[in-house]
């Protein structure tokens, strides 16, 4: 749970300081989460990450604190979160799969608010019609390439985090059970 706890922390540190556009740790921590957290903690801790953040932001930004339309982009990440806990007892390729999707699935559902609820690059609201939502899809194209760098970097910098704690977890424990099992030799007189 430390560990857990430590990579929220740091994925709201990095959320607050410069990084590329769109390279953030949020899906990664809502796919993984999912998939390794303790169940109490899968769903909420990578969302504690983006609402302690986009409070802080909001407040730099001047923004109000609590932007509604943003709720989109919880349900999202909530999505990627319960996608991680149904994983959890899938084969290897599914959680690739699942993955390998994520950023796509984040893209649709985000922009989706965005074009129902956000400003175009005009400043005036996107019509509510399929060439509203396609302008809305294409605008967003160039923010694309970051989310698949930053979703797919950070799940590989999590899981293997995870797996490799785990490994040397398994690996100490198998010392002590060993060193526990070792015949005791008899001094014979």
């Amino acid at each position: 749970m430390t560990f857990a706890l430590l990579m929220v922390l740091a994925g709201a540190i990095y959320r607050l300081v410069p990084h590329p556009m769109n390279v953030a740790p949020v899906a990664a921590l809502a796919l993984i989460g999912g998939m390794y957290f303790g169940r109490r903690y899968a769903l909420w801790l990578p969302l504690a990450i983006l609402a302690t953040s986009d409070l802080v932001l909001n407040a730099q930004m001047h923004y109000p604190l609590l932007y509604v339309p943003r709720v989109i982009d919880y349900v999202a990440f909530a999505a990627v979160g319960l996608l991680g806990m149904w994983l959890r007892s899938r084969p290897v390729g599914l959680k690739i799969a699942g993955a390998a999707a994520t950023p796509i699935f984040f893209f649709l559902v985000s922009n989706f608010g965005v074009w129902l609820f956000g400003l175009n690059l005009t400043n005036e609201y996107y019509p509510k019609t399929w060439s509203g939502l396609a302008e809305c899809y294409t605008a967003a194209v160039p923010f694309l390439r970051g989310t698949f760098v930053g979703d797919w970097a950070f799940m590989a910098l999590f899981a293997g985090s995870l797996l490799a704690m785990k490994a040397a977890a398994k690996s100490r424990l198998d010392w002590l059970v060993a060193e526990r099992r070792e015949p005791v030799t008899r001094q014979q007189s």
